[in-house]
């Protein structure tokens, strides 16, 4: 079953249950999916998971944002959203199973503090779909200082 098809049949079940913290954010995860559909690009290549990413990422910025501000509350309710967004998700990585990749990416290529770029390219098209980006970035600028 696809992300789409996971989607909409769960929407239906939150439904049923009148759970409305889910079917908001299923109704908001369908929506930049049929945004996705509608894009222009052929079906085969839209990668839902990507969609879903990006909701994900959008909702740890307003999380961070309300963290700023001082928003408890505001935060609490986004933490429920981003649960269940990641549901829909892989599994991410841990620090130091990251650090573990960079550190034998950096060692086969040799890479410099020059090719930082380089090697975070190489990194996130091999293990893009269970790295966190900047946590990547992160322990590549303290490996290549």
């Amino acid at each position: 079953m696809s992300v789409k098809e996971r989607v909409i049949e769960e929407l239906k079940s939150a439904m049923k249950a009148q759970d409305k913290l889910r079917t908001s954010v299923l109704r908001m995860i369908l929506a930049d999916i049929k945004i996705a559909d509608t894009s222009g690009k052929p079906k085969d290549q839209i990668d839902y998971v990507e969609v879903v990413r990006g909701y994900h990422k959008k909702l740890k910025k307003t999380r961070e944002e309300y963290e700023r501000l001082n928003l408890p509350e505001k935060v609490k309710e986004l933490d429920g959203e981003i649960a269940i967004v990641e549901e829909y998700l892989l599994k991410q990585l841990s620090n130091d199973e990251i650090r573990k990749i960079v550190e034998e990416v950096i060692k086969a290529n040799n890479y410099t503090a020059k090719e930082m770029g380089v090697a975070m390219k190489q990194i996130m098209s091999k293990h893009g779909s269970v790295v966190d980006g900047k946590k990547v970035q992160t322990i590549l600028k303290e490996i290549l200082k």
